[in-house]
């Protein structure tokens, strides 16, 4: 069975949190963005943690032989991923994919969060942030 894809295009909630040295993290942006985007697009050459969430149904029609795995495809920064507010995991990601098996997590309807720190700055000539494709993929166990 080939691999079914989901793009999460849009639209994503968002919100930057900035912070100076010194000084406790605010909320410099809040908003609402197709996804995806390059870092820059969205908050300019301000760096700090973003946010992004996105809501989803569950897929219809999924066999006990599938798998369902959230799929982010290019992202630069260091992160944390959660479904529904659980824990999916941490990453640390230079420009390429992360996923997460999120077959048993689903419900009928669902909030994919993603959190990523990136300092423009430090990657003058690099994509940053949520830059690439994230989609839904439905597997089938044996992939």
């Amino acid at each position: 069975m080939a691999t079914h894809r989901i793009h999460l295009r849009g639209p994503w909630d968002y919100s930057l949190h900035a912070a100076a040295v010194g000084v406790a993290p605010a909320v410099t942006k809040i908003g609402t963005a197709n996804m995806p985007r390059e870092w820059r697009e969205v908050f300019e050459e301000i760096g700090g943690t973003a946010v992004f969430r996105r809501k989803f149904h569950r897929p219809t029609n999924l066999s006990p032989q599938e798998r369902v795995v959230l799929v982010c495809t290019e992202v630069r920064g260091a992160g944390r991923a959660s479904l529904n507010e659980h824990p999916l995991g941490e990453f640390t990601a230079e420009g390429n994919a992360v996923e997460f098996d999120v077959t048993g997590r689903l419900n009928s309807f669902n909030e994919f969060t993603i959190e990523i720190a990136f300092e423009p700055s430090q990657f003058p000539a690099l994509s940053g942030g949520l830059y690439g494709v994230v989609a839904i993929e439905i597997r089938s166990a044996d992939e």
